[in-house]
């Protein structure tokens, strides 16, 4: 097949990807495996070569991030049943004055963003937000979007988000590296788009199933009333439902969060330098290897659960809710897989990474549009990021670019933009009591602000040789 049909064969999977998704509904694992095997048979792989493709692209994937997926999503699931979300909450709430609200919900949710998806992150904490709006007189259209938005970065950003996870191991970028790198291109993009949040003018109330307990314990004569505070200058306790708070310590909350986290860094920035051979050196690499990182900080949190942790409900039940939760991941990354290996192998790489350089752009530009696009479209971050980390693989050495570059190209790319085809979208203008336009001119410009910033910074690092 000559080079134009190629690259129109390639085009044309990508529309075939985004439609079925975003137009007629198709689960994307589907939609995915679809595209992948019509690709290897429009050209040329036949029938035999493009299913010993497929097989070998899922197989291979799943080898290097199948159990990383797993356990990532069996420790957000025991973060947020013991308690520790909530506890990392509410301390956070008691760390800043009134006026700060906004600030400790977003440190808040950039902390729970890291083990949970942002849309269990919101339905969990929106109670305690509805409360503090009502007891400030802060607005929703504030305090909803800034609860989502920290969370949302992180899930897009860094490990052991199922999507960073998948796109680090696709690339072959290595954990320390993604975390590392992933919290210097999020963490500006959170402060910018909170900044825009804390500036919204328009005023939205709570839900009032959200705050009738205040309301009527306000009229039964309690004395609360609408912006009372501590005398730390915190919202009152009952705001942060302290009658139902978790017994569970910040410390003990914190650490399964933290620890893989130190586990994986030091073991890729230390590892190197220590000897080779001493046992030292093995224990450190091991522990520190991103699986059993993970795995350890799932054992670190059995102790959040008290007499509880040998129950069934605990050592069974809730890895098995944290196995439904990785089921879509752990698909989506394997045909995606699938599809970087028939891009691969069929000569496609080459005739897209030529058509990029005779347009001039920066080659850079092609993972952060191509992720940005299927996040648009397709309402999906995640999908975002494991989609364009997979197109961009293996384009990697015509392009010549670095896998951690393009990782973060696609990191923050995948952020852009929420609006009302994404779950997340609707989760938070819904219980944040907003229309679908105060949802956008929150929450979609917000998402906007966090990626290109996100962007900006990448370049400052590339122009000064970081990355």
């Amino acid at each position: 097949m000559s080079d134009a049909l190629t690259l129109l064969a390639f085009l044309g999977a990508i529309v075939v990807l985004v439609l079925f998704i975003a137009r007629f509904k198709v689960h994307p694992v589907a939609t995915l495996f679809i595209v992948v095997v019509a690709l290897g048979l429009v050209l040329g792989m036949g029938g035999t070569g493009t299913v010993e493709l497929v097989k070998d692209g899922f197989g291979n994937t799943l080898a290097n991030v199948g159990l990383l997926i797993v356990f990532g999503c069996v420790l957000g699931k025991m973060l947020e049943l013991s308690g520790a979300a909530m506890k990392i909450t509410e301390t956070a709430l008691r760390l800043f004055s009134e006026n700060k609200v906004p600030w400790a919900i977003a440190l808040a949710s950039t902390v729970l963003g890291i083990p949970l998806i942002a849309d269990t992150a919101v339905v969990m904490l929106i109670p305690i937000v509805s409360a503090l709006a009502y007891r400030t007189g802060i607005s929703m259209m504030k305090l909803g979007p800034i609860l989502y938005i920290g969370a949302y970065v992180m899930t897009s950003v860094i490990p052991p988000g199922p999507g960073p996870l998948a796109s680090a191991s696709l690339l072959d970028v290595s954990m320390g590296e993604a975390i590392v790198y992933g919290l210097a291109v999020g963490v500006p993009g959170i402060l910018a788009a909170t900044v825009y949040l804390t500036r919204t003018k328009t005023h939205v109330p709570p839900k009032p199933e959200f705050v009738e307990h205040l309301a009527d314990a306000a009229t039964g004569g309690t004395g609360a009333t609408p912006g009372s505070t501590g005398s730390a200058g915190a919202p009152a306790d009952d705001v942060a439902g302290a009658s139902d708070a978790p017994r569970v310590g910040l410390f003990g909350s914190l650490l399964p969060i933290l620890a893989p986290i130190v586990l994986i860094v030091f073991a890729s920035l230390a590892g190197p330098a220590l000897p080779e051979g001493s046992w030292v050196t093995a224990t450190v690499l091991f522990v520190g290897e991103p699986t059993m990182a993970l795995f350890l900080a799932c054992l670190l949190a059995l102790p959040l659960f008290r007499g509880r942790w040998r129950d069934k409900s605990t050592l069974n039940d809730l890895f098995e809710a944290g196995l439904r939760i990785a089921a879509m991941p752990l698909a989506l990354t394997g045909v995606g897989g699938a599809l970087a290996t028939i891009i691969r192998e069929t000569g496609v790489a080459e005739n897209v990474a030529g058509t990029i350089e005779s347009t001039g752009l920066s080659p850079v530009i092609i993972p952060f549009l191509i992720a940005a696009a299927v996040c648009t479209i397709t309402g999906s971050n995640i999908l975002g990021v494991m989609t364009s980390a997979a197109i961009m693989q293996p384009l990697l050495p015509a392009l010549d670019l670095s896998p951690l570059v393009v990782y973060l190209a696609c990191a923050t790319g995948a952020q852009i933009m929420k609006h009302a085809n994404s779950s997340g979208f609707w989760v938070t203008t819904t219980l944040s009591n907003m229309t679908v336009g105060q949802g956008i001119r929150s929450i979609g410009v917000a998402s906007v602000i966090s990626g290109v910033t996100g962007f900006a910074v990448l370049n400052v690092l590339i122009a000064t040789g970081l990355v």
